[in-house]
């Protein structure tokens, strides 16, 4: 009894599957035919036929491969639209060339030129640019380097779309009338015949753009199709007119001189093309790859949020590159992943390889098949396929982005489009990369990258000092100007940094100028030159200029642009050195000697006599890390560094020590081993406090002992305020 409903639900499963599939299929083969008609339908006209055949095949291969790689995964492939357009534009340029070039012979009375075939041209420039976006598509997917298209300016993308949909809407007018669309045709196409036949195709367009904003279901295109096909054949017979009649008056795509559609023309087009001009057309070229590449990427984040799933765009990218290395090989246009049909499928909850797989079929039958099936297929429904996508396009980036992007982006958008419009689009692709510059240039410029901070209390060495240092200090707090700068430095945000350092150099010239380039990713050649600049007026001004954390390639660009040796300039490995630099310079400055009698504030002068003087040589080690506790230190003269010997053995500068500074006081109370290396960082020399002397000083005299551990703690509360002030560095 089980069985029956069980085998129901797979039959019905498999219905629906064989039903999308069909849909898809038909969809396909309707762009298909569409986009061909865009590329071959110009100067190539006579040979629709077999560039039908052509992206007929492209069709099919797209479906089928990306079904049987991406499939399981929800995805839908297509042959796409937004290559389709710029691949026009070339195969186009292509054809001009080639058939210039052969007048040129002609007129030069060269009899033995054998002139190149047009056809074959516009077939090398298709090979070319599929090709190379397989090419393209497998170096980003192999290179993980799919988020690339985050460095485009989203306004830019969305002007060269716009663009892009100017081409197909224009490629539509054209596809149904025969006439380009431009200023100079406008009384042309105002003509009846031509008017007849391009505002079907408008309408259809339009209507077709309506339905699918306006109804949210996934048959709503291939409905609006045959709706479209039942108008057209509904004219017919009221009009009462024949398919010859019907054909005569140019409202067919037939009829073709060819039956066979599919033929191998690349094999024929390496020896019979006109490779020089094709290689003249590199800037179309470049601008279909750019296209497909951002097109492409932007579709696989799309089909993320209609299969409601994360992919791995560079696996998708990987797939998407050898598709389209089989496909140029075959002649056919890019292909790749698309969205609405992915929509489709989902919607239909059906499983998307088995439906690609079979909407394969339905290109392969039309090929099969031959010609003659596929020149019945009326003008105004390819046409209108082409102005629903164009306008879908320029809808989509020229009127709903306006409540989204900013003012300025919007703009871009607006300007991108019309320099699209009015010089063509290779010309406003160069617009939208100049206008990418300058955006780029601008918000970057904005952000704040130099931040000042206060030389002093937060901003100064690891040098732990006595009070008096530490007091001279931060009464000249006002001799050092600390500037730390991050990310990219260029052209754009150098200005502002200069302007800083001029105003503060003409009004209150400090000793040190401190530049901080920890967080600076890098530098251009305007800002080498201003750096160098800053170090002239500084130099002038008796301003030393310190530079820190400088990384190697930002040193070998200033070592480059002659910065790296300039008098007045120095380089220390981090901001902790420089100031450290900064603050000997101005103890000297205050003529303080480095060996100052000690003075022990707060401690009674009965301590003395249980001091040890002993002298260290430089390098000589006080304090050994892992050592026990015990004794404790207090340096009287010359300097001493901590160092920290990590578990991997490197050995890292914790801080300095100056005259009048404890040293060994923490293991006193913890009773844990010695933390780091005390070394002698030049001659030096220190008073030991044994263990067993603060011992003795406890038992024998309670009031000393007393006075000693609130010197002690007062030493570990000023440090403590020292780590802590020093997080805020860390911090921001």
């Amino acid at each position: 009894m089980s069985a029956g409903p069980s085998a129901e639900r797979r039959s019905g499963a498999w219905l629906s599957v064989a039903a999308a599939g069909l849909i898809v299929g038909a969809v396909e083969a309707v762009l298909a035919v569409a986009f061909a008609a865009l590329v071959f339908g110009g100067r190539l006209v006579s040979s629709l036929a077999d560039g039908i055949g052509l992206y007929l095949g492209a069709a099919v291969l797209t479906l089928a491969f990306l079904a049987w790689r991406a499939g399981s995964r929800g995805v839908v492939g297509s042959v796409q639209d937004a290559a389709a357009a710029v691949l026009a534009l070339v195969a186009e340029t292509a054809a001009t060339k080639a058939i210039a070039l052969a007048q040129i012979a002609q007129q030069s009375g060269l009899r033995d030129y054998d002139a190149p075939d047009v056809f074959l041209t516009v077939i090398a420039a298709t090979l070319v640019v599929t090709l190379l976006c397989g090419i393209v598509f497998w170096v980003v997917g192999t290179r993980r380097l799919g988020n690339l298209v985050r460095f485009v300016p989203y306004p830019v993308v969305g002007g060269f779309l716009a663009g892009t949909g100017w081409l197909l809407f224009k490629g539509g007018i054209y596809v149904s009338s025969g006439v380009s669309l431009h200023l100079r045709t406008v009384l042309v196409l105002i003509r009846e015949f031509q008017l007849v036949h391009w505002v079907p195709a408008l309408a259809f367009g339009a209507i077709l753009l309506i339905a699918v904003r306006t109804i949210d279901r996934p048959l709503v295109i291939p409905a609006v199709i045959a709706a479209g096909l039942a108008v057209f054949v509904l004219g017919m017979v009221v009009t009462g007119s024949s398919i010859g009649e019907v054909r005569d008056g140019g409202w067919l795509l037939g009829p073709f001189e060819t039956a066979r559609l599919w033929q191998p023309w690349t094999l024929r087009a390496l020896g019979g093309a006109d490779w020089l001009s094709v290689l003249r057309s590199w800037a179309g070229i470049v601008t279909a790859v750019f296209v497909a590449t951002v097109a492409v990427l932007f579709n696989i984040s799309g089909t993320e949020l209609v299969l409601d799933r994360d992919l791995d765009t560079n696996r998708e990218m990987r797939d998407a590159g050898i598709l389209n290395v089989v496909s140029g090989a075959l002649g056919g246009i890019p292909g790749y992943h698309a969205l609405s049909l992915t929509a489709l499928t989902e919607r239909m909850k059906v499983d998307a390889r088995a439906a690609g797989l079979i909407a394969a079929l339905v290109p392969l039958a039309a090929v099969v098949f031959g010609a003659s099936v596929v020149g019945l297929i009326p003008r105004m429904i390819v046409g209108g396929i082409l102005v629903f996508l164009g306008l879908a396009f320029i809808v989509e980036w020229a009127w709903d982005k306006r409540t989204v992007l900013p003012r300025l982006e919007y703009g871009i958008v607006l300007v991108i489009l019309a320099a699209v419009i009015v010089w063509g689009f290779l010309l406003g692709v160069v617009i939208g990369l100049v206008l990418a510059i300058l955006l780029f240039a601008i918000s970057y410029g904005r952000v704040e990258l130099v931040r000042e901070v206060a030389f002093g209390e937060t901003y100064r060495s690891n040098v732990d000092r006595p009070v008096d240092e530490r007091i001279q200090l931060q009464a000249r707090s006002d001799r050092v100007q600390i500037l730390r700068l991050s990310g990219f430095v260029f052209f754009g945000s150098i200005e502002r940094l200069l302007e800083r350092i001029r105003h503060r150099l003409e009004s209150m010239p400090p000793r040190f100028l401190v530049l901080d380039l920890r967080r600076v990713t890098g530098v251009d050649a305007s800002a080498v030159v201003s750096f160098a600049k800053v170090v002239r007026m500084a130099h002038i001004g008796g301003t030393e200029v310190v530079v820190t954390a400088a990384s190697e390639p930002v040193r070998h660009q200033l070592e480059r642009g002659g910065v790296v040796g300039t008098e007045g300039l120095v380089f220390e490995p981090d901001l902790d050195r420089g100031l450290q630099r900064c603050e000997e310079a101005l103890l000297e400055d205050a003529e303080r000697n480095e060996a100052v009698p000690l003075v022990l504030d707060g401690v009674p002068p009965a301590l003395s006599r249980y001091f040890e003087r002993s002298s260290l040589p430089e390098g000589a080690t006080l304090i050994k890390q892992g050592d026990p506790p015990g004794d404790v230190f207090v340096l009287e003269s010359g300097r001493l560094r901590v160092e920290r010997v990590t578990d991997e053995g490197t050995r890292t500068r914790l801080r300095t020590m100056r005259p009048g500074v404890i040293v060994g006081e923490i293991g006193l109370y913890t009773g844990s081993t010695r933390t780091a290396d005390v070394i002698a960082d030049a001659p030096s020399v220190v008073l030991r406090l044994p263990g067993a002397s603060i011992e003795r000083i406890a038992a024998e005299d309670p009031a000393l002992a007393a006075a000693l551990h609130r010197w002690f703690a007062e030493t570990l509360a000023e440090r403590m305020a020292d780590r802590l002030r020093a997080l805020e560095p860390l911090l921001d």
